[in-house]
């Protein structure tokens, strides 16, 4: 096929750039294959770029056809998306004998994957079983699954407006549901916004039928559960969670109270200055501390710990009890930075900060500490 690429660059005068792709991974070699191509693509493109593909309306009607007996409900009948994102299908109206026969006619050199012709794809089988069904059981069949792609896109283009209300979120290697809402929300749209999380997770893949009745269960308090691709579904707090994170929150840093530290997501800036400060800029994400609390002292930047315990007026706090009073989410809590001092929890930014380090009259020098955090979720959309 490379073969057939370049003599279409030479043919037409165009510039052609090969990339190497790593199938590596869990899955099938298909489906890893084409997530990397379009992997590849995306990072090649330019700002107001498009990527267009050779879909034909014959690929319509064997992606229809598939999700049909996949069971992926409405989106999967829609079939190939003309347009997503930076992704143009200019020939989903054209069949790919009609293509194969325009490239004779202008001359255009084309090679056919071997891969087509391999059974144990699945969409071989298809594609055979469908050539088949032409032949015997209703000639025309494939334009009428090409149909039944648009009708179900009128239909999905009122469900996705309605449903557009619902926010799904992504993180690292995850995606979010409010519970309240599956819970609440009629079936059908319930349904809608969980296979829109399933393609936020899958690359497209909408998800079987198998799959949403999987998360919903979660969300009305069932067992946690996986879906295709291999995605654990479990409840989060206020969430329900696709996916696990790939990084867990970043190890102990030191602090030299003089330097702009970055953990993880989280920004650290720390101010000093002589004596008392003439302001006192105080919030959760803002603190001023007497200098000498940190002078000759280990400070560092860390994740909570489990045994962790920030010292209160009168004896302390297990610090999971101050994260769940300060409504941080459950899942948010095992990667929530703290601020040691010698071994001690001096501040849990957003949270509480200690008892101890406060400015007085006898301040020789103080220090204003920040913290900034970068947005880890992102809105998910159509």
């Amino acid at each position: 096929m490379e073969s057939a690429a370049v003599a279409v660059a030479d043919l037409l005068d165009l510039d052609l750039r090969t990339v190497r792709i790593s199938t590596s991974g869990s899955g099938s070699a298909e489906e890893l294959a084409r997530r990397a191509r379009y992997a590849a693509l995306e990072r090649m493109i330019r700002p107001g770029e498009l990527v267009a593909t050779g879909h034909t309306s014959t690929d319509q009607a064997e992606t229809v056809l598939g999700n049909l007996m996949w069971g992926s409900g409405l989106d999967g009948l829609r079939g190939i998306h003309r347009r997503r994102n930076s992704l143009v299908r200019p020939l989903l109206d054209v069949t790919r004998s009609e293509t194969r026969e325009l490239a004779r006619l202008l001359g255009l050199p084309f090679v056919d994957d071997p891969a087509n012709h391999d059974a144990s794809f699945r969409r071989v089988r298809i594609r055979r079983v469908l050539g088949e069904w032409e032949r015997s059981i209703s000639s025309g069949i494939s334009s009428r699954l090409v149909e039944l792609a648009r009708l179900a896109q009128t239909d999905l283009a009122f469900l996705d407006e309605v449903a557009s209300g619902v926010k799904i979120e992504r993180g690292d290697g995850t995606v979010r549901i409010p519970t309240g809402l599956l819970r609440t929300l009629p079936p059908s749209l319930a349904a809608r916004v969980v296979r829109r999380a399933l393609r936020a997770m899958a690359a497209g893949y909408p998800g079987s039928r198998g799959d949403v009745e999987s998360v919903l269960e979660v969300a009305k308090g069932g067992s946690a559960a996986l879906v295709t691709g291999g995605h654990p579904v479990s409840r989060a707090g206020a969430y329900v969670r696709i996916g696990t994170g790939t990084q867990g929150p970043p190890g102990p840093l030191r602090w030299d109270l003089d330097e702009t530290l970055r953990w993880g997501t989280w920004t650290w800036t720390a101010h000093q200055g002589p004596g008392r400060p003439a302001v006192y800029p105080l919030s959760r994400w803002r603190q001023v501390f007497d200098i000498g609390s940190f002078s000759g002292r280990s400070v560092l930047i860390r994740g909570v710990g489990a045994r962790d315990r920030i010292a209160m007026r009168d004896g302390h706090k297990r610090a999971s009890d101050a994260l769940s009073e300060a409504r941080i989410p459950a899942d948010e809590r095992d990667g929530w930075p703290v601020l040691e001092v010698d071994g001690m929890v001096a501040w849990i930014p957003g949270v509480r900060r200690a008892y101890t380090g406060w400015v007085d009259d006898d301040t020789m020098g103080h220090v204003v500490a920040s913290v900034a955090r970068e947005e880890t979720w992102k809105p998910v959309g159509y």
